[in-house]
């Protein structure tokens, strides 16, 4: 039985690290946010707010401040992923987190990898971005086509190791 194709997008995907330089067609990066935007969210109040960097000297900028993701000064474009923390139910972080993935895997449909950068200079970055004070910061995804082609999977824990049934 072959695998379903959504079901190995969800598999194959991976984290980029090295970007090529072609551009991102304008087309494509609308289509890779619009599909971002229709990701669930706590009472559907989509607290999230996507603020796409093209700018080479800003991406510099804001990639010195990645501080496990210097990588993405390579990247064609940053979408910093931006949270309303004035939003209730408070729970724009987890809001955040799922739009990550849902851009992530938009984007892999296109060949345009990214990877998540956890550790940043959020002061900084909202700083270089005249974010507001009350402005929550997740990640900056850099958005790429991946240069060298695309990482082997690494093993992955089995489901005996990670699933407990409670009958």
């Amino acid at each position: 039985m072959s695998e379903d194709k959504d079901i190995r997008l969800l598999k194959e995907r991976r984290s980029i690290r090295s970007y090529d330089s072609r551009p991102i067609d304008d087309e494509i990066l609308t289509k890779i946010l619009d599909t971002a935007r229709w990701c669930w969210s706590a009472v559907n109040r989509q607290p999230w707010k996507f603020y796409v960097i093209r700018n080479k000297e800003l991406i510099s900028k804001v990639a010195k401040e990645c501080t496990t993701g210097p990588f993405a000064a390579e990247a064609s474009v940053l979408v910093a992923l931006v949270g309303d923390v004035d939003t209730q139910p408070n729970w724009y972080i987890q809001d955040l987190s799922f739009v990550s993935l849902q851009l992530a895997l938009a984007a892999w449909t296109f060949g345009i990898g990214t990877c998540f950068i956890g550790n940043i200079n959020r002061e900084k970055v909202k700083e270089l971005l005249s974010l507001k004070e009350k402005d929550y910061l997740l990640t900056v995804l850099p958005l790429g086509y991946p240069y060298g082609g695309i990482p082997q999977s690494r093993p992955r824990k089995s489901l005996d190791e990670i699933v407990e049934y409670l009958d």
